[in-house]
Formats: C-alpha cells, sequence, structure tokens
C-alpha cells in the first residue's frame, strides 16, 4: 500500500523575496518622470473606480541611471528562472514602467500580452496602500463552499507588498492592484520577460529575437 499524496499539478509559480535596495533613493528620482493623464473622474463614473496612473515610459529600466537596478533585478529574475524553474533559456527584458496609486485609486483585472513572465518591484508602500490580488480565470465547474481557503480551493490569492519586495508571476495571471486606502502614494516598478534564442523541438523549434520599440 502506497502513502496518500496531493499534488497542485500545472500550478502556476508566484516568486517573492525582498531585495536589498534603497528604494527611497528610487522613490526621489520619481519626479523626473511623468505619469499619464487619464481623466480620474470620467473613469470613476464609467467604471466605478479610480485607476492608477503609470509612467508615460515604458523602458524605465534602460535609462542608464537605472543600470546598477536592473543588473540586480536581472540577476534575481535568473535565480528564479534557472535555480526553481530550471530553464536554460535567455531573457529579455522587454517592457518596464513606474506605477502610481494615491489614496482612493485602485486598477481592474489584467494580465500582459507578448510576455511570459513578469515581475513587480514595490518601493513605497504600507498596511493600506493597497495589495497584489491574484485570480483564477480559468473554467471552474463548480462554485463550493469550503471551511478553509488553501492552495488547492481557492480561486484567489492575495499579497500584501512591503518596501523592496520583488514578485515574478507568470504574465497571464489575472491580477489587480486593490484600492489604496493609505495616505501615502503607492509607488511600484512592474516589468515584463520575454524568452529569447533557440527553443523547442522538431516542427516546433523556433528562434525569437527581441527589438524594442522607441519610447515616442
Amino acid at each position: 500500500m502506497t502513502d496518500t499524496f496531493i499534488e497542485p499539478i500545472f500550478s502556476k509559480p508566484v516568486y517573492c523575496k525582498h531585495l536589498n535596495i534603497d528604494t527611497k533613493k528610487i522613490v526621489s528620482m520619481l519626479e523626473e518622470y511623468s505619469f499619464d493623464d487619464l481623466d480620474k473622474k470620467d473613469l470613476l463614473k464609467i467604471f466605478g473606480f479610480s485607476p492608477t496612473s503609470q509612467s508615460k515610459s515604458l523602458y524605465i529600466l534602460d535609462d542608464e541611471k537605472f543600470k546598477f537596478l536592473k543588473n540586480q533585478l536581472m540577476s534575481e529574475f535568473y535565480s528564479f528562472i534557472q535555480e526553481q524553474m530550471r530553464y536554460t533559456n535567455k531573457f529579455d527584458l522587454t517592457t518596464s514602467w513606474f506605477t502610481k496609486s494615491v489614496k482612493g485609486q485602485s486598477s481592474s483585472y489584467h494580465n500582459h500580452n507578448n510576455c511570459m513572465f513578469s515581475a513587480v518591484l514595490y518601493l513605497q508602500t504600507d498596511e493600506n496602500s493597497g495589495d497584489i490580488k491574484f485570480q483564477n480565470m480559468e473554467t471552474i465547474r463548480y462554485q463550493l463552499n469550503y471551511e478553509q481557503g488553501n492552495l488547492f480551493n481557492s480561486i484567489e490569492y492575495e499579497i500584501k507588498p512591503t518596501n523592496g519586495m520583488f514578485i515574478i508571476f507568470p504574465s497571464e495571471v489575472w491580477h489587480k492592484i486593490t484600492q489604496n486606502n493609505s495616505d501615502i502614494t503607492r509607488y511600484s516598478l512592474a516589468m515584463n520577460f520575454l524568452p529569447t534564442g533557440f527553443m523547442g523541438f522538431l516542427d516546433s523549434q523556433t528562434t525569437i529575437k527581441v527589438d524594442k520599440v522607441k519610447d515616442i
């Protein structure tokens, strides 16, 4: 007779680690960047929430002044890719942008296209400035009641960010920023990654090369 076991097959990995980064220094450099100017009042009327803002630049980590940060984040990303996922492929950082959320703001559920992994580095947060919330959007046949949520029965998962926290997750996973109920402005740095070079076998083999679009 074998022992009973249960495995979370085909699960979505969410990698989370606190990095030794001077987040206050990075926040002090944010004044050099402009953010989108969406009409928050109109969007509040239409969607029922005031959305977060993102920097107009989608290539923050290509800025020479952030070379030190890009090197550290890429090193941590490859630690996840090679040591945890055991992939041997190379990856390119395709886009990177700042996200800003003031009191009362949040985002809707969304995922990221044209990339394999996404990540976020939290720069300025507190207990009530808004969590990152993941949701399983795959077809679920029955919505059952349960006594206590766990990795096997839950369709939502929430992480409370702290300064210096770095999270990596598959880009297809739906996620959102919950409402900022704090008096501080919540800042984070988001980014996307795409595998490059030769990959696959037989009739599925291909080579991917990334050409970045310059900021307008």
